[in-house]
């Protein structure tokens, strides 16, 4: 369960936030299990925050500096969507990952740590990993993108250091990314086909730690 601000609904507690700004000035979103060592769909708490109809973009330099949690089951992402969302659906608006991460130390991995890069569209679905000696998600990392008409870069501490570029003619499908603006999600979802469901070894509370999200533009 997603948890909205002051929400009491599905174990939400307002009292216990899943998403704040701490004393130490950084934002938490923070994912919960409601009853210990139960581990059914429906057990869990997070948040998710998005700039829909709020603020969004097209074109510019986006990073956010982040520490991730590295836990079975957790699935945290730094990523956007059209703002055609509503009217086009996904994934016809578009959706750029620019960090997604589940437990790094995997076996499908061979026990390397990463992080990976995405794009989806109609017929597109491009995810590039990023690992490197020592990588650390668990660490404080800025994880980034740079995007241009026809263009999408990605990178981790350093836009100098770009570790994917990605355009129309790499892709099967129709290339959305320059149909319009889109808005900003950040997240820390529970389980998912991807990351698996948690289990016995998952850390609860786990947390995403955000220092900021700046978006630089010509």
């Amino acid at each position: 369960t997603y948890c909205a601000w002051g929400s009491t609904a599905l174990g939400c507690n307002p009292s216990n936030p899943n998403a704040y700004v701490g004393t130490d000035g950084y934002l938490h979103i923070k994912a919960e299990q409601l009853t210990p060592g139960v581990y059914a769909a429906g057990n869990f708490t997070s948040a998710r925050l998005k700039s829909q109809g709020l603020f969004s973009f097209q074109y510019g330099r986006i990073e956010a500096r982040m520490m991730l949690p590295e836990s079975q089951g957790m699935w945290p992402a730094f990523w956007l969507l059209g703002n055609n969302y509503a009217t086009s659906g996904w994934p016809a608006c578009g959706e750029i990952d620019v960090m997604e991460h589940i437990d790094g130390n995997n076996p499908g991995n061979a026990g390397h740590d990463w992080v990976q890069g995405t794009i989806h569209g109609t017929g597109i679905s491009n995810g590039i990993q990023f690992t490197a000696a020592g990588f650390s998600a668990a660490d404080w990392h800025t994880y980034g993108m740079i995007w241009t008409k026809g263009q999408i870069e990605l990178y981790v501490d350093d836009p100098a250091n770009v570790y994917a570029t990605i355009t129309p003619s790499s892709q099967s499908g129709p290339w959305p990314f320059d149909g319009g603006p889109q808005f900003i999600l950040l997240q820390l979802a529970v389980g998912g086909s991807w990351a698996g469901a948690p289990d016995t070894t998952t850390v609860f509370p786990s947390e995403i730690q955000v220092d900021y999200v700046r978006l630089y533009t010509n």
